[in-house]
């Protein structure tokens, strides 16, 4: 049997390990657009900050790929996959036939449509090579706009603080983190961040960049008001590398669409990670992108691995500040919320029919996996007070 991986990232070797588990001769190839073994993508932010090396994110080495008999071919593009002669094909000309294909392709930094957003010092950054190229061109500068106030953007915007720079981020909802806070959540995280010398301008919707008459980018807002910068940092999300499938008949949406077994529309292609859409869905997330790897490897090698989908959560630290979102987080008709606070510490539960939907928790975060649980169970609970 010969396997297929396109890319190498999380759910990419997650589909090898488990490929490797149902079958130990079976060829195995993993095409990596990147020049470099499996990393951790979450920890870019840290490689950023300077505080971390590539040694110290990579996760396989050159060893992993030795063992399991998986033979990596990198710096790749892939320009044609062909479900009917089973083949994927790379700039080149070169043509790798499959048994078994599993696309894990993973996604791109989404840089909005904004006029003069392809001005010199205007970044994007998901890669390591994004990083490095941030690193270099920070040398010497004083000040960065981050666009985007999302889990990314705010990281982003500590990891830039440590080269020395005083960054403004700007985000278009009335609040940090919108897709995981409510709006008092978010103030106290806000609040917190301040203090930590970050500075904010939001609600802003960036209009145009251009230069000012120093040289510096300017940033325009659709109020007609302005901030400049040396960098700017676009944190907008991401969007599927669907390119690759192109002229393929694989079927997608915003992402490609998959059924529980991770199977694409076509015969023996499966997808997985922040390419796949799973019942409407595209996580983008590091830990549902294991799981749906490891089941696309298990699933493709023999085995039937279910994914049923994967309860939405965020847990980081940024600024030493721990923070937690699980589930839905918004009010409305039905929804009642319990709420206990203290300095720079909010734990807040949404809950309907006396069962939790969603969390929210800022400083204190003990109860993450109770809480997790609850939801996961669907259990009506007696006094939400002694949850949190």
């Amino acid at each position: 049997m010969k396997y297929v991986i396109i890319g190498n990232g999380v759910a990419g070797i997650a589909a090898a390990e488990a490929i490797r588990k149902n079958d130990a001769t079976g060829s195995v190839t993993i095409l990596n657009g990147e020049r470099y073994y499996h990393y951790s993508r979450p920890r870019v932010i840290e490689f950023l900050s300077g505080k971390t090396s590539l040694e110290q994110i990579t996760i396989k080495n050159s060893e992993f790929y030795e063992k399991n008999n998986i033979r990596l071919v990198m710096l790749v593009n892939v320009t044609k996959i062909d479900t009917v002669k089973k083949s994927v094909s790379l700039e080149g000309g070169i043509e790798e036939n499959y048994d078994k294909l599993i696309i894990a392709a993973g996604a791109n930094s989404f840089l909005p449509p904004v006029a003069g957003s392809d001005n010199e010092g205007v970044f994007t950054l998901r890669t390591i090579d994004d990083a490095k190229a941030i690193i270099d061109y920070a040398k010497g500068k004083r000040e960065a706009v981050v666009i985007g106030g999302g889990l990314l953007g705010i990281e982003a915007a500590v990891s830039l603080t440590a080269l020395g720079l005083k960054v403004t981020i700007v985000e278009v909802f009335d609040r940090l983190l919108p897709r995981q806070l409510d709006t008092q959540s978010a103030a106290i995280l806000q609040g917190i961040l301040e203090q930590k010398n970050l500075s904010f301008l939001l609600p802003r919707q960036t209009k145009l960049i251009s230069r000012d008459e120093t040289g510096k980018l300017k940033i325009t807002f659709g109020d007609n008001t302005s901030v400049s910068a040396d960098l700017i940092l676009f944190s907008a999300g991401i969007r599927c590398n669907l390119k690759i499938i192109e002229g393929s008949g694989i079927q997608a949406a915003r992402g490609i669409k998959v059924n529980d077994l991770m199977e694409a529309s076509s015969a023996d292609v499966y997808a997985a990670g922040d390419i796949a859409e799973h019942n409407g869905t595209v996580y983008g997330l590091w830990p549902m992108s294991r799981e749906q790897g490891a089941a696309a490897g298990a699933n493709a090698s023999g085995g039937k691995t279910e994914y049923k989908g994967t309860l939405l959560s965020a847990r980081l630290k940024v600024a030493g500040i721990d923070l937690c979102s699980i589930g839905a987080v918004e009010e409305g008709e039905g929804i009642k919320t319990v709420t206990k606070q203290g300095p720079g510490n909010i734990r807040k539960l949404f809950l309907k029919d006396n069962k939790i939907t969603g969390a929210i928790l800022i400083g204190d975060i003990s109860k993450f996996q109770e809480i997790q649980e609850l939801i996961k169970k669907g259990a009506a609970i007696g006094d939400p007070g002694a949850v949190i």
